[in-house]
């Protein structure tokens, strides 16, 4: 009995080193850290298929891009396509947490998909940092979800300011309902009238749809002297600018930064000519630079934000962050010069930001000085 005891003891001690082994890995949240060989595990949410893929790849190349750049040769990005709707963001953040066991999540890019995946990152305490959500809703979205782009109550107030220091006083809107959308529509038509400008027209479209005949000629009729068309579907940004061509509306067109995409030029051809755009940094001159030596192209929309994202997470790890909430903890002590403009986060994990203003013009968008 005696030996058999010893036996036992022997087990006990074999099991209990074995869980100590195991913790050494193991965040608070049941996130693997590192795997044994010491990888460290970063999720990547976006679309990469789907009507809004352009914008998932552009993400994903500054992402890529600022992991090369980072030194960092243990990490392993794990990347889910959650094609911009919110259903899949669920369960992409599901998996990238409950089954892959990342540290931090670089994503959505959609707001409507980053605010449902939020809740689910905040309970399991792992960062999510957006390159490109900029819905005023995510602002408070917890304490563990972060952005490296400035949230659309500054870039709505830009856009009414733009559009009146044009001269133009009738405001015309067409917009994605979805959180995008209606966030910036609804910054951007009480900015505009605090100005004493008027909005005569405001229609919705649902992201996606290829038909919005009905509000355009709705906007038609209201005899606006200026559109601010506000979407991240290119099919839907190509339909309305042709409709309005089609139509022959005599009117500026104004677009939010989700129209800066070479999808809209293609598609949309002359209809796009003249089209106004703000926008957020496209990067550094020296980022620019590097972007195109990669990936034989200029930077596509949100590439900038995007490697500030992974660069934010990098430098935490590089501080010694093992667990989400050490990585959430250090983020609000980063502070760098990024690729798309000073980076440092406020309390709620927000960052101030410049805006640019582009106008297409031969097929081409051109930086407005």
């Amino acid at each position: 009995m005696e030996k058999q005891t010893q036996v036992w003891i022997i087990i006990g001690v074999l099991i209990v080193l074995i869980l100590l082994g195991l913790y050494s890995f193991v965040g608070i949240t049941g996130n693997v850290v590192s795997d044994q060989s010491g990888t460290i595990k970063i999720g990547f949410m976006g679309p990469l298929t789907g009507d809004a893929a352009s914008y998932g790849e552009s993400i994903k190349r500054g992402v890529d891009l600022a992991l090369k750049d980072s030194g960092l040769r243990n990490i392993k990005i794990i990347y889910e396509d959650s094609k911009c709707e919110p259903k899949e963001a669920v369960s992409a953040v599901n998996k990238l947490i409950s089954v892959d066991n990342v540290i931090a999540i670089v994503g959505e890019v959609c707001s409507g998909a980053t605010l449902a995946a939020a809740p689910i990152a905040e309970e399991k305490k792992i960062v999510m940092i957006s390159a490109s959500s900029t819905s005023p809703a995510i602002t408070k979205a917890g304490e563990y979800i972060f952005r490296t782009v400035p949230s659309d109550a500054l870039q709505g107030d830009f856009g009414a300011n733009l559009v009146y220091n044009k001269g133009y006083r009738k405001l015309a809107i067409l917009y994605s309902n979805e959180e995008y959308g209606v966030g910036f529509e609804k910054v951007l038509r009480e900015s505009f009238e605090k100005l004493g400008g008027q909005v005569v027209a405001s229609e919705k479209f649902e992201r996606g749809a290829s038909d919005v005949s009905s509000q355009v000629t709705k906007i038609k009729e209201s005899g606006a002297d200026a559109i601010y068309i506000i979407s991240n579907s290119p099919d839907s940004a190509v339909a309305a600018l042709k409709k309005i061509k089609e139509q022959g509306i005599n009117a500026a067109l104004i677009g939010s930064e989700g129209l800066k995409s070479d999808d809209i030029i293609k598609g949309a051809g002359s209809a796009a000519e003249g089209l106004i755009l703000t926008s957020v940094s496209s990067g550094t001159s020296s980022f620019r630079e590097n972007h195109k030596r990669v990936y034989g192209t200029e930077p596509g929309p949100f590439a900038a934000q995007a490697y500030d994202a992974f660069k934010a997470l990098s430098l935490t790890l590089k501080e010694g962050a093992k667990t989400g909430a050490a990585v959430k903890n250090e983020l609000y002590d980063v502070k760098f010069k990024g690729a798309s403009g000073s980076i440092e986060f406020d309390s709620d994990g927000e960052v101030s930001g410049n805006y640019e203003v582009y106008v297409v013009r031969n097929g081409k968008f051109e930086l407005v000085e």
